[in-house]
């Protein structure tokens, strides 16, 4: 497409009535993002932690009562690795949809009104889809793609977005 703020071809569509409203608008391409539950990083981080672990019990005498205590957060991340669970999000013309272990989840698109993201202290983003009706749908972290990916997916289906920063609540 050639455009520029102040131009475009008379056989292209201006980009601020492209989108969801425009009938002769393209349609934007479908995404699909999934990840599982075991990864490299986490089976990486379950390692360094452990060994880290067993070097203060055999270097530093690090009594075994605390060394237990210290292993504790390392139970979720192994049964992660051991179930593997799926998530998937797929993006279409006209839904957002989203599958976890937990259950599945479906948004005609025609309801959002806005993609909030929030930009937490561990520099992740938490994602939040405001609807027509003012109700919030907060996605799960693990089905969230790339957040500049998901962005633009939604900016060229005509539904903005919101960055917040390091807000407390």
């Amino acid at each position: 497409m050639k455009w520029s703020a102040e131009f475009w071809m008379p056989d292209q569509i201006p980009p601020e009535q492209a989108g969801r409203d425009h009938p002769t608008a393209a349609p934007p391409t479908p995404l699909h993002f999934q990840r599982r539950g075991r990864s490299w990083a986490l089976a990486s981080a379950i390692f360094l932690w452990l060994a880290a672990l067993i070097f203060g019990g055999v270097a530093l005498e690090i009594s075994a009562w605390l060394l237990a205590v210290l292993a504790l957060p390392t139970l979720p991340g192994l049964w992660e690795l051991w179930r593997n669970p799926m998530s998937r999000l797929a993006l279409t013309a006209d839904q957002i949809c989203w599958f976890t272990a937990t259950g599945n989840t479906a948004v005609p698109l025609a309801k959002v009104s806005l993609l909030r993201l929030d930009r937490r202290w561990d520099l992740s983003f938490r994602a939040t889809l405001i609807l027509e009706d003012g109700q919030k749908l907060r996605m799960p972290q693990h089905v969230l793609p790339p957040v500049e990916q998901l962005e633009e997916a939604l900016t060229a289906r005509g539904i903005p977005s919101q960055r917040h920063h390091f807000t407390v609540l």
